[in-house]
Protein backbone atom coordinates (compact mmCIF):
# COMPACT_ATOMS: atom_id res chain seq x y z
CA UNK A 1 0.00 0.00 0.00
CA UNK A 2 3.07 2.27 0.73
CA UNK A 3 4.31 1.55 -2.62
CA UNK A 4 1.59 2.27 -4.50
CA UNK A 5 0.63 5.55 -2.23
CA UNK A 6 4.11 6.78 -3.24
CA UNK A 7 4.09 5.68 -6.98
CA UNK A 8 0.69 7.71 -7.16
CA UNK A 9 2.64 10.82 -5.35
CA UNK A 10 4.86 10.65 -8.56
CA UNK A 11 7.80 9.12 -6.43
CA UNK A 12 10.31 7.49 -8.74
CA UNK A 13 10.57 3.55 -8.45
CA UNK A 14 14.03 4.16 -7.78
CA UNK A 15 13.58 6.29 -4.66
CA UNK A 16 10.74 4.20 -3.83
CA UNK A 17 13.36 0.86 -3.80
CA UNK A 18 15.93 2.90 -1.73
CA UNK A 19 13.62 4.03 0.86
CA UNK A 20 12.18 0.66 1.20
CA UNK A 21 15.70 -1.09 0.85
CA UNK A 22 14.31 -3.45 -1.95
CA UNK A 23 14.85 -3.94 -5.83
CA UNK A 24 13.50 -1.66 -8.71
CA UNK A 25 11.79 -5.45 -9.58
CA UNK A 26 10.40 -5.69 -6.46
CA UNK A 27 8.48 -2.12 -6.99
CA UNK A 28 7.42 -3.04 -10.13
CA UNK A 29 6.11 -6.56 -8.76
CA UNK A 30 3.84 -4.73 -5.84
CA UNK A 31 2.68 -2.14 -8.53
CA UNK A 32 1.56 -4.27 -11.41
CA UNK A 33 -0.11 -6.82 -8.77
CA UNK A 34 -4.18 -6.70 -8.71
CA UNK A 35 -4.91 -9.60 -6.56
CA UNK A 36 -4.18 -9.80 -2.68
CA UNK A 37 -0.61 -9.96 -1.32
CA UNK A 38 -0.04 -13.43 -0.87
CA UNK A 39 -0.24 -14.79 2.74
CA UNK A 40 3.39 -15.06 4.06
CA UNK A 41 5.30 -18.71 4.06
CA UNK A 42 6.03 -19.95 7.72
CA UNK A 43 9.39 -19.70 8.61
CA UNK A 44 11.18 -22.77 8.16
CA UNK A 45 13.80 -24.03 11.18
CA UNK A 46 17.18 -22.78 10.18
CA UNK A 47 20.82 -24.59 9.77
CA UNK A 48 21.68 -21.83 11.85
CA UNK A 49 19.32 -22.12 15.00
CA UNK A 50 21.41 -24.07 17.22
CA UNK A 51 24.13 -21.98 16.94
CA UNK A 52 22.51 -18.58 17.13
CA UNK A 53 23.31 -18.40 21.11
CA UNK A 54 26.69 -18.85 20.29
CA UNK A 55 27.25 -16.50 17.69
CA UNK A 56 25.64 -13.55 20.04
CA UNK A 57 27.91 -14.55 22.96
CA UNK A 58 30.82 -14.05 20.58
CA UNK A 59 29.83 -10.93 18.92
CA UNK A 60 29.15 -9.49 22.42
CA UNK A 61 32.93 -9.66 23.38
CA UNK A 62 34.48 -9.78 19.53
CA UNK A 63 33.66 -7.38 16.42
CA UNK A 64 34.12 -10.90 14.67
CA UNK A 65 34.11 -11.08 10.39
CA UNK A 66 31.08 -13.41 9.40
CA UNK A 67 34.30 -15.57 8.03
CA UNK A 68 35.62 -16.12 11.09
CA UNK A 69 32.70 -17.16 12.75
CA UNK A 70 31.88 -19.49 9.91
CA UNK A 71 34.97 -21.29 10.39
CA UNK A 72 33.98 -21.65 14.22
CA UNK A 73 30.56 -23.01 12.81
CA UNK A 74 32.28 -25.32 10.67
CA UNK A 75 33.97 -26.95 12.91
CA UNK A 76 31.53 -27.18 15.43
CA UNK A 77 29.16 -28.93 12.95
CA UNK A 78 27.24 -26.36 11.00
CA UNK A 79 26.80 -27.20 7.53
CA UNK A 80 24.66 -23.90 5.97
CA UNK A 81 26.47 -21.16 4.04
CA UNK A 82 28.13 -17.81 4.75
CA UNK A 83 24.87 -16.13 3.37
CA UNK A 84 22.85 -16.69 6.12
CA UNK A 85 25.29 -16.16 8.25
CA UNK A 86 25.69 -12.77 6.87
CA UNK A 87 22.16 -11.63 7.15
CA UNK A 88 21.87 -12.88 10.56
CA UNK A 89 24.50 -11.26 12.46
CA UNK A 90 24.30 -7.53 10.29
CA UNK A 91 21.61 -6.15 12.90
CA UNK A 92 23.21 -7.97 15.93
CA UNK A 93 26.46 -5.97 14.66
CA UNK A 94 24.76 -2.78 14.73
CA UNK A 95 23.01 -2.83 18.22
CA UNK A 96 26.69 -4.43 19.59
CA UNK A 97 28.45 -1.53 17.92
CA UNK A 98 26.17 1.21 19.95
CA UNK A 99 26.12 -0.41 23.29
CA UNK A 100 30.35 -0.62 22.54
CA UNK A 101 30.25 3.11 21.86
CA UNK A 102 28.20 3.67 24.95
CA UNK A 103 29.94 2.07 26.75
CA UNK A 104 33.59 4.07 26.06
CA UNK A 105 32.07 7.07 27.53
CA UNK A 106 35.28 7.59 29.77
CA UNK A 107 35.20 9.12 32.98
CA UNK A 108 37.60 12.07 33.91
CA UNK A 109 41.44 10.64 33.25
CA UNK A 110 40.76 7.44 32.70
CA UNK A 111 41.65 6.78 28.98
CA UNK A 112 43.11 8.85 26.05
CA UNK A 113 42.61 7.96 22.49
CA UNK A 114 45.17 7.31 19.69
CA UNK A 115 45.54 7.46 16.18
CA UNK A 116 47.83 8.43 12.68
CA UNK A 117 45.84 10.13 9.99
CA UNK A 118 47.08 10.22 6.41
CA UNK A 119 47.03 13.75 4.80
CA UNK A 120 48.82 13.51 1.20
CA UNK A 121 52.24 14.49 0.53
CA UNK A 122 54.54 17.21 1.12
CA UNK A 123 57.89 18.62 0.03
CA UNK A 124 60.55 18.06 2.04
CA UNK A 125 64.10 18.87 1.39
CA UNK A 126 63.31 18.12 -2.31
CA UNK A 127 61.44 14.99 -2.46
CA UNK A 128 58.38 14.39 -2.25
CA UNK A 129 57.15 12.81 1.21
CA UNK A 130 53.57 11.45 2.53
CA UNK A 131 52.27 13.62 5.20
CA UNK A 132 50.71 12.04 8.47
CA UNK A 133 49.07 13.78 11.54
CA UNK A 134 49.37 12.22 15.21
CA UNK A 135 46.68 12.54 17.53
CA UNK A 136 46.00 12.07 20.50
CA UNK A 137 42.43 13.03 22.50
CA UNK A 138 41.38 12.85 26.12
CA UNK A 139 37.95 10.40 26.62
CA UNK A 140 36.41 12.73 29.46
CA UNK A 141 37.34 16.40 28.41
CA UNK A 142 37.60 15.84 24.16
CA UNK A 143 40.80 17.95 25.06
CA UNK A 144 43.40 17.24 21.71
CA UNK A 145 46.98 16.99 20.83
CA UNK A 146 48.32 16.77 17.25
CA UNK A 147 51.25 17.19 15.13
CA UNK A 148 52.32 16.56 11.49
CA UNK A 149 55.05 14.00 10.58
CA UNK A 150 56.62 13.00 7.51
CA UNK A 151 56.79 9.03 9.02
CA UNK A 152 55.23 6.57 11.23
CA UNK A 153 58.15 4.63 11.97
CA UNK A 154 58.06 3.86 16.23
CA UNK A 155 60.62 6.36 17.13
CA UNK A 156 58.44 8.82 15.58
CA UNK A 157 55.21 7.52 17.39
CA UNK A 158 56.94 7.48 21.06
CA UNK A 159 58.63 11.20 20.29
CA UNK A 160 54.85 12.17 19.43
CA UNK A 161 53.31 10.50 22.28
CA UNK A 162 55.85 11.81 24.81
CA UNK A 163 54.94 15.68 23.51
CA UNK A 164 51.25 14.79 24.15
CA UNK A 165 51.53 13.50 27.74
CA UNK A 166 53.99 16.53 28.58
CA UNK A 167 50.79 18.89 26.71
CA UNK A 168 47.52 17.13 28.23
CA UNK A 169 49.04 14.89 31.18
CA UNK A 170 49.51 11.21 31.67
CA UNK A 171 45.64 9.07 31.53
CA UNK A 172 44.92 5.66 33.34
CA UNK A 173 44.94 3.86 29.77
CA UNK A 174 45.76 4.62 26.10
CA UNK A 175 43.63 3.23 23.56
CA UNK A 176 45.33 2.27 20.52
CA UNK A 177 44.27 0.41 17.15
CA UNK A 178 46.35 -2.46 15.60
CA UNK A 179 49.21 -0.21 14.58
CA UNK A 180 52.38 -2.28 13.21
CA UNK A 181 53.98 0.09 15.62
CA UNK A 182 52.43 -0.38 19.34
CA UNK A 183 51.03 -4.40 18.47
CA UNK A 184 53.11 -7.24 16.92
CA UNK A 185 49.69 -9.50 16.98
CA UNK A 186 45.88 -9.49 17.85
CA UNK A 187 44.68 -12.57 18.28
CA UNK A 188 40.59 -11.82 16.83
CA UNK A 189 39.65 -15.11 18.98
CA UNK A 190 41.05 -15.14 22.01
CA UNK A 191 41.97 -10.92 22.39
CA UNK A 192 45.55 -11.78 23.22
CA UNK A 193 47.55 -9.17 22.15
CA UNK A 194 51.07 -9.21 22.14
CA UNK A 195 52.84 -5.89 22.44
CA UNK A 196 55.80 -4.52 20.76
CA UNK A 197 58.99 -4.28 23.23
CA UNK A 198 59.71 -0.66 22.61
CA UNK A 199 56.47 0.47 22.75
CA UNK A 200 55.63 -1.59 25.96
CA UNK A 201 58.62 -0.16 27.98
CA UNK A 202 57.59 3.31 26.83
CA UNK A 203 53.92 3.21 28.81
CA UNK A 204 55.54 1.18 31.42
CA UNK A 205 57.58 4.27 32.15
CA UNK A 206 54.58 6.56 32.07
CA UNK A 207 52.75 4.13 34.35
CA UNK A 208 49.97 4.00 31.43
CA UNK A 209 47.78 0.35 30.42
CA UNK A 210 47.87 -0.09 27.16
CA UNK A 211 44.29 -1.27 25.47
CA UNK A 212 43.99 -2.40 21.75
CA UNK A 213 40.54 -1.38 20.05
CA UNK A 214 39.10 -5.30 18.60
CA UNK A 215 40.05 -5.06 14.94
CA UNK A 216 37.55 -3.77 12.08
CA UNK A 217 35.61 -2.34 15.04
CA UNK A 218 36.56 1.81 14.57
CA UNK A 219 34.00 2.67 16.43
CA UNK A 220 35.48 1.69 19.28
CA UNK A 221 37.94 4.73 19.40
CA UNK A 222 35.66 6.65 17.41
CA UNK A 223 36.65 10.04 19.60
CA UNK A 224 40.03 10.07 17.87
CA UNK A 225 38.53 9.31 14.48
CA UNK A 226 36.35 11.71 14.66
CA UNK A 227 39.29 14.01 15.43
CA UNK A 228 41.31 13.29 13.24
CA UNK A 229 38.62 14.11 10.55
CA UNK A 230 37.66 17.27 11.89
CA UNK A 231 41.63 18.39 11.95
CA UNK A 232 41.49 17.37 8.42
CA UNK A 233 38.35 19.45 6.94
CA UNK A 234 38.65 22.19 9.62
CA UNK A 235 42.44 22.82 9.69
CA UNK A 236 44.21 21.55 6.81
CA UNK A 237 41.75 22.05 4.06
CA UNK A 238 43.16 24.96 1.83
CA UNK A 239 45.51 26.12 4.30
CA UNK A 240 48.80 27.81 2.88
CA UNK A 241 52.74 26.81 4.91
CA UNK A 242 56.12 26.90 3.99
CA UNK A 243 57.47 23.88 5.73
CA UNK A 244 56.83 20.97 8.15
CA UNK A 245 58.22 22.98 10.84
CA UNK A 246 55.62 26.09 9.90
CA UNK A 247 52.68 24.11 9.52
CA UNK A 248 53.64 22.58 13.19
CA UNK A 249 52.92 25.86 14.35
CA UNK A 250 49.86 26.95 12.83
CA UNK A 251 48.62 23.79 14.02
CA UNK A 252 49.44 24.22 17.15
CA UNK A 253 47.65 27.85 17.23
CA UNK A 254 45.15 26.18 15.79
CA UNK A 255 44.60 23.85 18.50
CA UNK A 256 44.63 26.50 21.35
CA UNK A 257 42.46 29.25 19.82
CA UNK A 258 39.90 27.21 18.02
CA UNK A 259 39.67 23.26 18.73
CA UNK A 260 40.26 23.03 21.81
CA UNK A 261 37.80 26.13 22.73
CA UNK A 262 35.22 25.26 20.54
CA UNK A 263 31.61 24.30 21.91
CA UNK A 264 31.91 20.09 21.35
CA UNK A 265 29.42 19.00 19.33
CA UNK A 266 28.72 15.10 21.87
CA UNK A 267 29.36 17.09 25.86
CA UNK A 268 28.12 20.37 24.71
CA UNK A 269 31.24 21.94 26.66
CA UNK A 270 34.61 23.19 25.57
CA UNK A 271 37.66 21.06 25.65
CA UNK A 272 39.86 22.91 27.42
CA UNK A 273 36.70 23.68 30.37
CA UNK A 274 36.62 19.85 31.45
CA UNK A 275 40.59 19.81 30.55
CA UNK A 276 40.65 21.67 33.92
CA UNK A 277 38.14 18.99 35.75
CA UNK A 278 40.10 16.25 34.20
CA UNK A 279 43.74 17.32 34.90
CA UNK A 280 42.56 16.69 38.68
CA UNK A 281 42.98 12.89 37.60
CA UNK A 282 45.81 13.26 34.83
CA UNK A 283 49.33 12.83 36.09
CA UNK A 284 51.91 15.61 35.13
CA UNK A 285 54.47 14.41 32.79
CA UNK A 286 56.84 16.39 35.01
CA UNK A 287 56.77 13.63 37.57
CA UNK A 288 58.30 11.31 35.31
CA UNK A 289 61.97 10.80 34.71
CA UNK A 290 62.75 11.20 31.10
CA UNK A 291 62.37 8.98 28.73
CA UNK A 292 64.82 8.99 25.48
CA UNK A 293 62.46 7.85 22.52
CA UNK A 294 65.55 7.98 20.36
CA UNK A 295 65.98 4.37 18.85
CA UNK A 296 69.69 2.83 19.79
CA UNK A 297 71.89 1.22 17.15
CA UNK A 298 75.25 -0.78 17.75
CA UNK A 299 77.98 -0.27 15.63
CA UNK A 300 81.49 -1.87 15.51
CA UNK A 301 84.95 1.14 14.71
CA UNK A 302 86.66 -0.35 12.23
CA UNK A 303 90.88 0.70 12.07
CA UNK A 304 90.09 3.62 9.77
CA UNK A 305 87.99 5.55 12.88
CA UNK A 306 84.81 5.65 10.94
CA UNK A 307 81.67 3.70 11.40
CA UNK A 308 78.71 3.28 9.05
CA UNK A 309 75.16 4.29 9.55
CA UNK A 310 72.79 4.31 7.03
CA UNK A 311 75.01 4.28 4.10
CA UNK A 312 77.40 7.36 5.67
CA UNK A 313 80.51 7.01 7.03
CA UNK A 314 81.11 8.66 10.49
CA UNK A 315 84.25 9.48 12.53
CA UNK A 316 84.91 8.86 16.20
CA UNK A 317 88.34 9.42 18.16
CA UNK A 318 91.31 6.89 17.58
CA UNK A 319 90.50 5.41 20.92
CA UNK A 320 86.86 3.98 20.11
CA UNK A 321 88.58 2.22 17.23
CA UNK A 322 87.74 -1.97 17.39
CA UNK A 323 84.96 -1.08 20.11
CA UNK A 324 81.52 -0.95 19.43
CA UNK A 325 79.72 2.37 20.08
CA UNK A 326 76.01 2.85 20.76
CA UNK A 327 74.20 5.09 17.98
CA UNK A 328 71.08 7.18 18.88
CA UNK A 329 69.92 9.29 15.82
CA UNK A 330 67.12 12.16 17.00
CA UNK A 331 65.38 12.41 13.56
CA UNK A 332 65.81 11.24 9.73
CA UNK A 333 66.61 14.53 8.29
CA UNK A 334 69.80 16.67 7.06
CA UNK A 335 70.97 18.63 10.26
CA UNK A 336 69.55 16.05 12.76
CA UNK A 337 71.58 14.89 15.58
CA UNK A 338 73.36 11.76 15.68
CA UNK A 339 74.59 10.65 19.64
CA UNK A 340 77.91 8.23 19.36
CA UNK A 341 78.83 6.83 22.56
CA UNK A 342 80.80 4.19 23.72
CA UNK A 343 79.56 3.00 27.00
CA UNK A 344 78.77 6.10 29.48
CA UNK A 345 81.28 8.43 27.46
CA UNK A 346 79.63 10.49 24.37
CA UNK A 347 82.16 10.43 21.85
CA UNK A 348 80.22 13.12 19.37
CA UNK A 349 77.18 14.37 18.11
CA UNK A 350 77.32 15.05 14.30
CA UNK A 351 74.78 16.05 12.10
CA UNK A 352 73.28 13.76 9.87
CA UNK A 353 74.44 15.65 5.95
CA UNK A 354 72.64 16.39 3.38
CA UNK A 355 71.77 13.71 0.67
CA UNK A 356 74.91 12.31 -1.63
CA UNK A 357 77.65 13.59 1.16
CA UNK A 358 78.75 9.49 1.96
CA UNK A 359 81.75 10.31 4.81
CA UNK A 360 82.03 13.02 7.53
CA UNK A 361 84.98 13.43 9.53
CA UNK A 362 85.57 16.07 12.11
CA UNK A 363 88.45 18.37 11.98
CA UNK A 364 89.63 16.98 15.53
CA UNK A 365 89.08 13.71 14.29
CA UNK A 366 90.99 14.07 11.58
CA UNK A 367 94.27 15.31 13.16
CA UNK A 368 94.19 12.70 15.93
CA UNK A 369 94.23 10.05 13.59
CA UNK A 370 96.95 11.90 11.09
CA UNK A 371 99.08 12.32 14.53
CA UNK A 372 98.42 8.81 15.86
CA UNK A 373 99.88 7.69 12.10
CA UNK A 374 102.41 9.26 12.14
CA UNK A 375 103.46 7.84 15.79
CA UNK A 376 102.71 4.75 15.85
CA UNK A 377 105.32 2.72 13.66
CA UNK A 378 102.65 -0.06 12.71
CA UNK A 379 100.36 2.43 11.04
CA UNK A 380 102.81 3.64 8.76
CA UNK A 381 102.59 3.37 5.40
CA UNK A 382 98.53 3.10 5.32
CA UNK A 383 97.35 -0.23 4.89
CA UNK A 384 99.13 -3.49 6.64
CA UNK A 385 101.20 -5.82 4.50
CA UNK A 386 99.24 -8.52 3.02
CA UNK A 387 102.71 -10.10 1.33
CA UNK A 388 105.73 -11.51 2.63
CA UNK A 389 108.74 -9.71 3.08
CA UNK A 390 112.22 -11.04 1.70
CA UNK A 391 115.50 -10.18 -0.14
CA UNK A 392 116.89 -11.03 -3.77
CA UNK A 393 120.72 -11.12 -4.09
CA UNK A 394 121.62 -9.33 -7.10
CA UNK A 395 122.18 -11.32 -10.11
CA UNK A 396 126.57 -12.49 -10.84
CA UNK A 397 128.20 -10.46 -13.79
CA UNK A 398 128.91 -13.08 -16.82
CA UNK A 399 132.41 -11.92 -17.11
CA UNK A 400 133.35 -11.98 -14.04
CA UNK A 401 132.93 -15.72 -13.77
CA UNK A 402 135.09 -16.16 -17.25
CA UNK A 403 138.18 -14.41 -15.61
CA UNK A 404 137.55 -15.89 -12.37
CA UNK A 405 136.94 -19.45 -14.25
CA UNK A 406 140.52 -18.52 -16.37
CA UNK A 407 142.12 -17.23 -13.27
CA UNK A 408 141.72 -20.82 -11.41
CA UNK A 409 142.43 -23.24 -14.70
CA UNK A 410 145.31 -25.44 -14.15
CA UNK A 411 148.02 -24.90 -16.83
CA UNK A 412 148.77 -26.80 -19.80
CA UNK A 413 151.77 -27.88 -21.86
CA UNK A 414 151.56 -27.04 -25.31
CA UNK A 415 153.80 -28.37 -28.49
CA UNK A 416 153.43 -29.58 -31.93
CA UNK A 417 151.63 -32.77 -33.68
CA UNK A 418 154.87 -34.17 -34.63
CA UNK A 419 156.85 -33.59 -31.02
CA UNK A 420 153.33 -35.81 -29.75
CA UNK A 421 153.92 -38.65 -32.31
CA UNK A 422 157.20 -39.00 -31.49
CA UNK A 423 156.05 -39.28 -27.60
CA UNK A 424 153.78 -41.56 -28.81
CA UNK A 425 156.50 -44.35 -30.49
CA UNK A 426 158.83 -44.20 -27.34
CA UNK A 427 156.40 -44.81 -25.42
CA UNK A 428 154.74 -47.77 -27.55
Amino acid sequence: MQIKLLARQGVAKSRIAEQFGISRQTVYNHLSRSEPFPRPREKRPSKLDPYKDHIRARLEKYDLPATVLLRELAGMGYEGGITILRDFIRPLKTEFVRRVTERFETVPGEQAQVDWGECGTLLVDGQRRKLYVFVMVLGYSRMTYARFTTSTRLPVLLDCLRRALETLGIPSELLVDNMKQAVDQHDITTGTVRWNAKFLDFVEHFGVVPAASPPYWPRVKGKVERGVGYLKTSFLEGRSFSDLEDLNRQLEHWLDTVANVRIHGTTGERPVDRHRVELERLRPASAVPAYDVRPLELRKVPADCHFSFEGVRYSVPPHACGHTVTVRPSGERPGDRLSVSLGDELLVEHQRPARGIRTVTLETHAKAIRRLTRTDPARKGGRPRTQPAFEQEPEPDLKVLITVARSEAPEVQTGTLEAYEQLVQEVA
